[in-house]
This record gives structure tokens, sequence and C-alpha cells, in this order.
């Protein structure tokens, strides 16, 4: 009897630790128990500790924290998606095959071809509607003169359907692709139209600033440890010595938890040593005059939020961003409203242009509607809107270099029949995810990587087709 309460006193010593176990993985609740583990375990799985410890909330650890920003010569990447169906056939105006006026345009809100006249702007002088041109005003309202004789601009005409969100417009996944990866954020904002070839890891939806700062602080039941705790402990993290980190990796799963701790460890002790990482758009004071915010500025404006995008991603802090702006379903019988909301477009695409050159950044701007509008006919410019026209189709792309205009040849990327529609015959022109893969041929053009644009969509376009693409170099 005594022997075996001696026994039973010196269980405990018999118990087989987590050191003890070496090569056998813990499975059973008994193996936990045994290992003192148990808690850890039965609370937190291994996702939920990615997210505690990188704080990607948003995303998979492993495909966060453990990068630095690559592709750096790509360029910063803006989508600017406008719900509803504008009419960018009716700002921009189409040309022909040859590059010349259509006979009329009479179907799409400009009247006769003789009815109004033509007005340039960017350096390769691409064509608006003079008085008409709503985009163009708002633009010349938010980006300086300089800015716009640094940047070219091309329409993209395609044709779309009409007040629907499948239009496979979203180039997020193939710039991912490539190598642009943002050093400390996701992609930015969530652009509504399907993924053209490439789904990307999914975005950080941004309603507020207060988003963007969320998804860089240390998440979960940490968020209540002062920021010298958080340092000392992703410190404590970076000491884990040889040893220990093996009996770790031993674990079910350890080692990809291993690979994410060391890595993460020094992102984040790196992000919490300071106050500000360099997230906050108030804090340069070019940018905040851009979009007319500061410190008391309401974080969740639309103004601030699209600062914040733009912003971050110019920064490299994020890969790739996306604005969206929503009433664009205008066709009600009146000009009016259209005309309201297309110079809000212009004035979005403005800022985000004068943001890359207040920071002195080359960037790239993407314009994108799921359809089109058409008016009556009539020879007099200005009729009303009155019915969606996904034939009319159109979208644009935009580069900037503070340096120096970047080389383009024309001012758009297929071209407009003389029924007044896009031509579904030209490479790009009846299908909005083929048009998107021509928007990133030509954006890795600009980055100087065009050589790249067969190993991220292969066997898209041919030596040929990209001959005919590229317009951006």
């Amino acid at each position: 009897m005594k022997n075996k309460k001696k026994s039973i006193i010196e269980l405990p010593e018999k118990v087989e630790t987590f050191e003890k176990l070496h090569n056998k993985k813990p499975v059973t609740r008994r193996d936990f128990l045994q290992t003192g583990l148990l808690g850890f375990a039965a609370s937190v799985t291994l996702p939920s500790f990615y997210n505690v410890l990188a704080n990607a909330g948003v995303a998979e650890a492993e495909e966060l924290v453990c990068s630095s920003a690559g592709g750096s010569s790509l360029a910063p990447v803006v989508t600017i998606s406008l719900a509803g169906g504008a009419g960018l056939s009716a700002n921009f105006v189409p040309h022909d095959a040859g590059g010349q006026p259509l006979s009329s345009y009479n179907k799409l809100g400009l009247g006769a071809t003789n009815a109004f006249a033509i007005d340039r702007e960017f350096a390769n002088q691409a064509p608006f509607a003079a008085g008409l041109s709503g985009i163009l005003a708002g633009i010349r309202t938010t980006a300086a003169a300089s800015t716009l004789a640094n940047s070219v601009f091309i329409g993209v005409n395609v044709r779309t359907r009409d007040d629907s969100a499948q239009n496979k417009y979203n180039i997020d996944g193939m710039v991912a692709k490539a190598g642009r990866e943002g050093s400390i954020l996701p992609t930015l904002g969530r652009n509504r139209n399907d993924f053209s070839y490439i789904t990307p890891a999914n975005p950080l939806a941004i309603s507020s600033f207060s988003n963007i700062e969320g998804a860089i602080g240390v998440a979960g039941s940490l968020s209540n440890l002062s920021k010298s705790q958080k340092s000392r402990l992703f410190k404590m993290v970076e000491r884990l010595n040889t040893h220990q980190a093996r009996k770790i990796a031993s674990v079910s799963g350890g080692k990809e938890l291993m690979q994410l701790l060391q890595c993460a460890s020094i992102s984040n002790t790196d992000l919490i040593s300071t106050n500000d990482p360099g997230i906050n758009p108030v804090l340069d004071a070019g940018v905040a005059a851009v979009w007319g915010i500061n410190a008391n500025s309401n974080t969740r404006s639309q103004d601030f939020v699209s600062a914040s995008i733009v912003y971050n991603v110019a920064k490299g802090n994020s890969s790739t961003g996306n604005i969206t702006l929503g009433g664009y379903d205008y066709h009600n019988g009146t000009r009016t409203s259209g005309d309201t909301k297309d110079t809000q477009a212009g004035e979005m695409i403005g800022k985000t242009l004068q943001t890359f050159a207040a920071m002195g950044q080359k960037g790239f701007i993407v314009v994108y509607t799921d359809g089109g509008v058409s008016a009556p006919i009539s020879d007099v410019p200005g009729a009303p809107w009155t019915s969606d026209n996904g034939g009319a189709g159109c979208a644009y792309m935009i580069a900037y270099n503070p340096s120096g205009p970047p080389s383009a040849t024309g001012f758009q990327l297929g071209h407009y029949t003389q029924g007044q529609s896009a031509d579904e015959k030209f490479i790009t022109g009846g299908s909005p995810e083929v048009a998107a893969a021509g928007i990133f041929a030509n954006y890795m053009s600009f980055s100087g990587m065009l050589g790249s644009v067969e190993s991220v969509i292969p066997r898209v376009f041919t030596a040929a087709d990209l001959e005919k693409i590229i317009k951006i170099a």
C-alpha cells in the first residue's frame, strides 16, 4: 500500500514532458494534457495564432508577414471603379481604326461630328468632348497642368455587360503574380468587378482609416498590451534558441509556425516601435493638401478613405488599391445627374494623379465601369441619357512619371466602328477580361517588365498581339 501511494505521488515526475516527446507528436487529449499545451491547443488553432502574432486578420499570415515589398520595379496601381455603367465614351472621344473621328456621334450623346469641338489633354493629346466632358473638367480641377503634362491617357474601347459586376476587369491578381507586394498591407479596397485570369489573396475592405491602422497592430487578446510589452513579446520570440525552435517544429504544423514567428516577430517589432509606421496620409502635407484633409477630418469620409488607399499604394505599403464610386447608372432622362457624377469621377482621377505627383512617385490608374449609356439619336450635343448601352463600353488607363511623360503610341486601345460601338473584332474589343489583360500588359510595359507578361498570363497574347496592344512604354 505504501509503495502504491509512493507511485501515485511520484506519477508527475514520470509525465512525458514537451522536451521528452522528441519525435512523438501530441495528437490525443491525453498527449496535450501531458505536455501542458491543452489550454493553448483548445483555445487557439494554428491559423488563429497566425492572426494574433502576425496581426494578419485580413489574410493568411504566411502570405503577408514573411515577405517584404516585392516587385519594386512595378509601378503603384490604383483602380477606380464607376459602378453602374458610366458614359466613358461620351467623355473621351473614341476614334475609328485609323485614328480618325467617326462620321457621327449622334447615338453617344455628342451629336454630329462637326457639332462639338475636340479638347485635347495629357502628353499624348488624348481627345475629349469640349464643354461636354465632366470627367475632363474634374481632372483639371484637381490635377495640376504640370502633372497632366507628365501623364499619358489611353481610352480602352471594349464591349461590356451592363450593370454587372461579372465584367472580368480586375487586374489585382495579375499584378500580384507579377511580383508587386505591399510591405505591410494587403490590397486595399474592394473592386466590385470579377478578376481577370488570376484571383489574388483577399483584399482589406476599407470604410475608415481605422481599418488600415487595425491591420498593422497586434490583434486579438494581445491588443491590451502596452506598446513596450508588445515589443518585448516579439523580441522574446526572436530569441528562441535553436533547440527550442526544433521542439516547436516537431509539433504538427510547427514548422510553419516557427517560420512565421521568426519573420513576424521582426516585422511587427519594427511596426510597433514607432507611433506611426507611415500609413497616415495626413502626415504628408502635400498629400493632405491634395485631398483637403487634416488631423481633425472624419476618417470615414470618402476623401480620407481614398487618400489613405492611394497614399499607402504609392508608398509601397500596399500592393494595389481599389476605389469604388456608386451612382453611375444615371440614364434617368436627363444629363444633369450624369454630368455631376462624371465630374466627381474626374476629380477622383485628378486627386489620385496629383497624389503621385506630390509624392514624386510613378503611378498607374485604371478606370472601369460596367456597361455604357445611350441617348436618343440627335445631331445636337448633350442629349439626355435614356438607356444602357454596353456596346459603347470604354475603360481608361493613365500612366504618370514625375521625371517626364511616358512614351505613348496613340490615345486608344482598340477602336469604334461607324456604328458607334466598340469593335469586337479587335483583340481586346469584345471581352472585358481580355481588355483587362491588355491593360495589364501596358502596365508591365510602363514598369519596364513587358517581357514578364507571358509568365504571368501564358498564352493569352501572341507576340504579334502585343505589338498591337502595347500603347504605353
